[in-house]
């Protein structure tokens, strides 16, 4: 990944984290990692664990930027939800998956798109 790519990447996750705190969800993980991959952004909202993707671009030239969440992704994603379930002994605990996706201009004007419940646990 290129240095532009990390900084348009860090960009975005501290967009969203900021716009989601001001949709009233309290974050509580940034980057939760694990071998089998990471989870951008750990959130709840009311009593509401959500796992969240953060998708940033600088155009719409090549798509919207949630547009490139494959299914391959989406596996991942969940499969690293449910360690973090699991090592959190958060059993039945209720979950969601969102998907914040930004468009960053050279202006560094910024759009935001909140997609709740993007996809199941898989």
């Amino acid at each position: 990944m290129t240095k532009e790519r990390q900084r348009l990447g860090r960009e975005g996750e501290e967009r969203a984290e900021k716009f989601l705190r001001s949709e009233g969800y309290k974050v509580i993980n940034r980057n939760f990692k694990t071998p089998f991959g990471e989870i951008d952004l750990i959130a709840y909202k009311r009593k509401v664990l959500v796992f969240i993707e953060v998708k940033a671009r600088t155009s719409y030239n090549f798509g919207r930027p949630e547009e490139s969440i494959s299914e391959e992704k989406k596996k991942k994603i969940s499969k690293v939800a449910s360690l973090y379930l699991k090592a959190k002994k958060l059993n039945g605990v209720d979950c969601r998956f969102d998907v914040v996706a930004l468009v960053l201009d050279k202006e560094k004007k910024v759009k935001i798109k909140l997609i709740e419940n993007a996809f199941q646990l898989c």
